[in-house]
């Protein structure tokens, strides 16, 4: 049984008969929000379905290890997860909210429960099902100034702060945290675990990161695939592979642009799951104006970059990094690739 399934059987009376109740009304919308963007696409969400509220929390199997240290990015995903379907339930107008309520020891980082009018934005369900992360080569265009102030509009509102900041001069960042990324051997073996670089791959169609996902060609899959299997992996890893392998990935550094970076203060995971509404806002309000993203997490996450990452931003006080992404335009369409696949979901844990 789905969560679609789910939220609506467990809306229904003795009669059988289905209660008009906002929470049955998400049944329409739960499916869409699971093309939320979330890191390595694990989508780790978890609804528990309960008689007045829907509790969100997460699946331990489906949360990153080595990859995300601090689950961070997990957090992050959560938030995206929320705000996706909030808009999902706006434009059918179902009158719910989110109300945190973050334990860490249940998985838990709150509930979706009847609210009374529905959630306002002016983003779409078209927004979500159009927007693709970018791994390709960017077009030398600029982005506009004025559409780089919205964005810092958007985070402001919300009690964040964006620091929007030329490629070049994050480029060594990028260069040192991918040093380390690939250098990592639980990383590497993570990566390899979420990769799904041949349609023959048993799960090519329900998560992780596949070849059109990472913008690779047949011969750049079969070479990743190589070069990440464990044989080749321990065997090459004391030559520098780590340095191939930032080569082999070099799109990713090169050409100029705009970096931005989500900022926010202190160390409240709760705060880490609102960030991750934030962002759903920001990139797909920058979908809207035709900018596309690359969201490069593990400059914040190496030790020897995010500190120097937070001195480029000027962070003051307890103010740090909590997401790092690049924005511009695609030197191709990405219209023509494929959404990202969702995990058919398994039953829900009785309550």
């Amino acid at each position: 049984m789905t969560d679609l399934d789910r939220a609506t059987t467990e809306t229904t009376g003795a009669t059988g008969a289905t209660a008009a109740t906002p929470l049955a009304g998400l049944s329409r919308v739960i499916g869409s929000a699971a093309r939320a963007a979330n890191a390595h696409n694990t989508q780790p969400w978890e609804l528990r379905h309960g008689t007045d509220h829907i509790e969100v929390g997460w699946r331990e199997e489906y949360a990153l290890g080595p990859s995300d240290p601090t689950h961070r990015d997990l957090r992050l995903s959560l938030g995206t997860y929320i705000e996706t379907l909030l808009i999902g339930a706006g434009a059918a107008s179902v009158p719910v909210e989110f109300v945190p309520d973050y334990d860490a020891g249940l998985r838990r980082v709150g509930r979706i429960r009847p609210a009374e009018r529905p959630y306002a934005t002016s983003l779409l369900p078209a927004d979500v099902n159009g927007r693709r992360v970018w791994r390709g080569a960017w077009a030398p265009d600029r982005v506009p100034d004025e559409v780089i102030a919205a964005a810092e509009q958007t985070a402001r509102e919300a009690g964040f702060r964006i620091a929007a900041v030329p490629t070049a001069a994050v480029r060594p960042l990028l260069v040192r945290a991918y040093h380390w990324f690939f250098k990592d051997r639980g990383i590497a073996a993570e990566l390899l675990a979420w990769s799904r670089l041949s349609p023959r791959h048993p799960k090519y169609h329900s998560d992780g990161l596949n070849d059109v996902m990472l913008v690779l060609n047949r011969a750049e899959s079969a070479l990743m695939n190589l070069l990440f299997a464990p044989a080749v992996y321990r065997a090459l890893r004391p030559f520098g592979l780590e340095r191939l392998l930032t080569v082999f990935t070099s799109g990713a550094t090169k050409g100029d642009g705009t970096v931005l970076v989500l900022l926010g203060r202190g160390s409240d995971p709760s705060r880490e799951v609102e960030a991750g509404r934030v962002v759903t806002r920001l990139w797909l309000g920058l979908y809207q104006q035709g900018v596309y993203v690359h969201p490069q997490s593990h400059v914040i996450d190496c030790p020897d970059t995010v500190g120097p990452l937070g001195e480029v931003c000027q962070a003051d006080g307890d103010e740090r990094p909590l997401v790092f992404f690049r924005v511009g335009i695609p030197a191709v369409d990405p219209a023509g690739r494929p959404q990202h696949p969702r995990r058919e979901e398994a039953p829900a844990p009785s309550r």
